[in-house]
């Protein structure tokens, strides 16, 4: 089963989505967060490997994992 909804949320309403138990995926790559640190609780899950490159299927699979289908989850 797929995940339906996909919309963009302000900053000010996460804090909202947290407290309803959302999960926080950080798509970044590692020297992404070496940058500019890493969000505390959320889930290190890269989509783009370095050379820009992606394997759709497997994140998912990777994603599934982490939260569960019906689990609110905001993408950094």
């Amino acid at each position: 089963m797929a995940r339906k909804i996909f919309k963009q949320v302000k900053s000010v309403d996460t804090l909202e989505l947290l407290q309803q138990g959302a999960a926080i995926i950080d798509v970044r790559r590692p020297d992404e967060w070496q940058l500019t640190g890493i969000v505390a609780g959320s889930h290190l899950l890269t989509f783009f490997d370095e050379y820009g490159g992606c394997q759709p299927e497997k994140w998912l699979r990777q994603l599934d994992q982490l939260v569960s289908i019906e689990q609110p989850l905001l993408l950094i």
